[in-house]
């Protein structure tokens, strides 16, 4: 199936066959004009506003997923269940991308015409392109095939993030952050991209055994495991940037163990602790007395795991305390921002799962992409400032594992009303909220097949 090319003009996507790039354009700019000021391009091209290809795929409604569910469908895999997870993750892999490239193209032009968000609608395209073009999988040969592009997709998009953080950021240059209003496009952009890489991951793990594990699940997953294995990364940061680092202590219940995705939660505690250290020490680096230790808190509840970190870094100001979750919002100096260690920030662990080489501070966007993995299955972050002492910062994390995945905003409903005249209006509107009972049965049984096609 051969995609048309998609070109942007002010925020909406025109199809543009000779465009300079493959995704943005000023086509509708250089079209003549009627004598009552009307573009002049004729009904075949107002029908074709979008491409009908990602349009129909975005219109279908998402599955949304659990970790119990995730589990379920991972035990006793063989070549048959394998043959339909296949098909539905081909589907579901779809559906999202196709929304998320609507999404960028209801973007405001300064931010659309940004080299960094081109690139990611570049990637998003391909991706859409490739996956669409690929056959229904339906013997284990072709099986082997999607996994080998999944794994191609997954590490094309590595740079996602790190490139929606760099774009935003020199829009921002140009128009205040909340005149961008970006805050819902980028929750919703990286909430879906957590959701996909679960989604391609874990179907590309249940293809390789490994102990305790199902798929990327650990059954047994410990906390206290977890903050071990991060902290020395995040307190070697530290040491390279400060020339000291704080130590952290741990109480509470340390025995707790837990069935989920090891990766989440060490980029939260890295994130976390990565933050706690620097206010710490950029408080008491002159302190006689040393460096003040950060405290970390384990608690089980009858559904809820609670991670608390404490630290004196004499906490926010008050004038910031509603902005720390806003992306792109950081304390740190504005001019160093955008040096070169960035490219190994943080941000990375959200692709590379790994943890590398980061500079103490910076774009902005640690902590809310944090909350959002822990809100990815029903948890949370939370942070109370004590002014003039320091923050205590809640983690909460659903341990029963019956929560479904993230719920999107209302995006799609701002492309519909550009392009309403041209829809069906008996199609399904991305936005509405099913049924509770029939959300219930979507989430029995396995994995579905995902044997509806687009044509």
């Amino acid at each position: 199936m051969k995609l048309q090319r998609l070109g942007w003009s002010c925020s909406r996507a025109l199809p543009c066959d000779n465009a300079p790039y493959p995704h943005v354009c000023g086509w509708q700019r250089n079209q003549p004009r009627k004598r009552d000021g009307r573009r002049a391009f004729s009904d075949r091209i107002r029908l074709n506003f979008y491409d009908q290809t990602i349009q129909k795929y975005a219109e279908l409604p998402i599955h949304r997923l659990t970790i119990h569910e995730l589990m379920s469908s991972g035990h006793k895999v063989n070549n048959e269940r394998l043959i339909a997870i296949a098909q539905h993750v081909q589907r579901e892999l779809c559906i999202r991308l196709a929304r998320r490239l609507l999404d960028i193209q209801t973007l405001p032009y300064i931010v659309v015409e940004n080299p960094h968000i081109q690139s990611v609608h570049a990637i998003y395209h391909r991706a859409f392109a490739k996956l669409v073009d690929f056959p229904k999988v339906v013997n284990i040969n072709q099986d082997e095939q999607f996994v080998l592009l999944l794994k191609e997709l997954v590490q094309e998009g590595v740079q996602v993030v790190p490139l929606l953080a760099r774009g935003i950021y020199e829009a921002s240059l140009r128009v205040s952050t909340e005149r961008l209003n970006c805050n819902k496009f980028l929750a919703d952009m990286i909430m879906s991209r957590i959701s996909r890489r679960v989604i391609a991951e874990q179907f590309i793990a249940l293809h390789h055994h490994q102990p305790g594990y199902v798929g990327v699940i650990c059954k047994e997953l410990s906390p206290l495991k977890v903050l071990e294995h991060v902290a020395p990364e995040a307190q070697n940061i530290c040491q390279r940037t400060y020339g000291i680092s704080p130590k952290y202590v741990v109480e509470g219940d340390t025995s707790i163990l837990c069935s989920y995705i090891p990766t989440h939660l060490e980029y939260i505690i890295f994130e976390l602790l990565k933050n706690a250290m620097r206010a710490v020490c950029e408080r008491h680096l002159m302190n006689k007395d040393g460096l003040p230790p950060i405290k970390f808190l384990l608690a089980r509840g009858p559904s809820d795991m609670t991670i608390r970190i404490s630290d004196e870094g004499g906490g926010v100001p008050r004038e910031f305390v509603n902005k720390i979750f806003d992306f792109g919002f950081s304390t740190c100096n504005q001019e160093n921002r955008l040096d070169d260690e960035f490219d190994t920030a943080g941000l990375g662990m959200v692709d590379r799962a790994v943890l590398e080489t980061s500079p103490m501070a910076g774009l902005g966007f640690g902590l809310p992409v944090s909350r959002l993995y822990a809100q990815y299955f029903g948890g949370d972050v939370k942070l109370y400032s004590v002014e003039g002492h320091g923050c205590d910062t809640y983690v909460r994390l659903d341990h029963i594992g019956d929560v479904e995945e993230f719920e999107e905003y209302d995006g799609f409903d701002i492309w519909r009303s550009l392009k309403k005249p041209y829809l069906d209006k008996d199609k399904t509107t991305f936005g509405t909220k099913a049924s509770s009972a029939s959300r219930r049965e979507e989430q029995q049984g396995e994995m579905r097949s995902g044997s509806d096609s687009v044509d």
